[in-house]
């Protein structure tokens, strides 16, 4: 039986039930409950949660007023911590945030006053996905096909949201990480990528922002404690061009756009030419101004559908910042990262946005919400 402790919520809205919050903390395998131990202490517990290419990560703050903390409470690093948060309506569990697993980084003591600090992240302390550098040459497979393998050798389970799986003749991994090198090529294909609860997450970008809301947060009448919203149009662009070379149009003697004779090595023609071996390929966001800037890239694929992925996956990051905000409210468990949430009442600004950041704070005060977000991008 798992002990927990309840916190009750002032409600903003007394027409409103009350609001309880639960939280339960286990360590090690044995998921061993340590509330009892340090829920009279407890000053904080922090759980952030990010959409995409950032850890997962969870802090605890207790009062260590005579050094016991310090002194007996030694988590091994690398030690697994398993948490949870629970809303609670009527003295009924109406729902669950289960924050996943994570392993033991940091430990921190500080004064006056006193306090013991425990960070822990969401990736595996004790496996190679993170900081063994590796080369080595993938050919002939897809994303799906590399983010399995380095799954499978992490000891971890791959979860995969998404129905595009980009197909490679050739990813060259130079001196990089496993995670750092599928990273990169997520970026690429625009897929969002994270590793939590012994999963390494891949989704598809776009077809998660375009999910229905969770919910709608409406100024004036949801629990909203402060805000704010802005947009940045001097960053923007209005498409984004791939250049690249195709090995099998590419004919002997020819080089960018000019002949040569391959005896001599000399340039024959005066005129630059057209090369027949490069492709171009333009993302275009239907809804910019039609003197926005052009974005040009030059990079190695082997199709058009690479060059097009590629072009579309960096004009959505280009533009990614054009409007974002940033909202907190009281304690929330279904705004989560990855999540897409309509706010209304905030004139211009008023829309659908997907949750970049989702930070879980609980303490003396109670608990809330703040979420990251930036708006959902239409048609590309």
């Amino acid at each position: 039986m798992r002990t927990e402790r309840t916190m009750a919520i002032a409600d903003l809205f007394k027409t409103r039930q009350p609001i309880e919050t639960a939280l339960g903390l286990y360590f090690t395998e044995a998921e061993k409950d340590v509330w009892e131990e340090i829920s009279t202490d407890l000053l904080a517990f922090s759980f952030s949660d990010s959409e995409t290419n950032a850890a997962d990560s969870l802090s605890i703050t207790l009062k260590d007023e005579t050094g016991k903390w310090a002194q007996r409470w030694k988590p091994n690093p690398g030690e697994r911590v398993k948490a949870s948060i629970k809303k609670i309506i009527d003295g009924k569990v109406v729902g669950t945030l289960n924050c996943g697993k994570f392993f033991v980084d940091t430990m921190k003591v500080q004064g006056a006053p006193r306090t013991f600090e425990m960070g822990a992240v969401s990736i595996p302390l004790n496996k190679p996905i993170r900081k063994l550098i590796k080369s080595k040459a993938w050919e002939k497979t897809s994303l799906k096909k590399i983010a399995s393998a380095i799954a499978e050798e992490a000891d971890i389970e791959l979860l995969w949201d998404s129905e595009s799986d980009p197909e490679y003749d050739r990813v060259d991994q130079k001196k990089e990480s496993d995670l750092k090198m599928v990273s990169r090529l997520c970026d690429e294909a625009g897929l969002s990528i994270k590793v939590t609860d012994d999963k390494l997450v891949i989704f598809d970008q776009h077809s998660y922002e375009n999910k229905k809301p969770v919910k709608t947060v409406t100024l004036g009448e949801s629990d909203v404690l402060n805000y704010s919203f802005e947009t940045s149009q001097s960053d923007l662009y209005k498409s984004v061009t791939v250049s690249y070379r195709s090995p099998k149009k590419k004919k002997k003697g020819r080089a960018g756009g000019y002949t040569f004779d391959l005896k001599t090595g000399r340039k024959v023609t005066k005129k630059k030419t057209s090369n027949p071996a490069v492709f171009t390929y333009t993302a275009t966001d239907p809804e910019a101004d039609e003197n926005g800037q052009e974005y040009y890239l030059k990079s190695r694929c082997t199709s058009i559908d690479e060059a097009k992925r590629k072009a579309t996956a960096m004009l959505r990051k280009l533009n990614r910042r054009g409007v974002t905000g940033d909202l907190t409210v009281v304690g929330d468990i279904d705004l989560v990262a990855g999540a897409v949430v309509a706010v209304k009442g905030f004139g211009i600004f008023d829309g659908n946005f997907i949750i970049g950041n989702a930070k879980h704070d609980y303490g003396t005060n109670g608990y809330v919400t703040s979420v990251q977000l930036r708006r959902v991008q239409k048609g590309y």
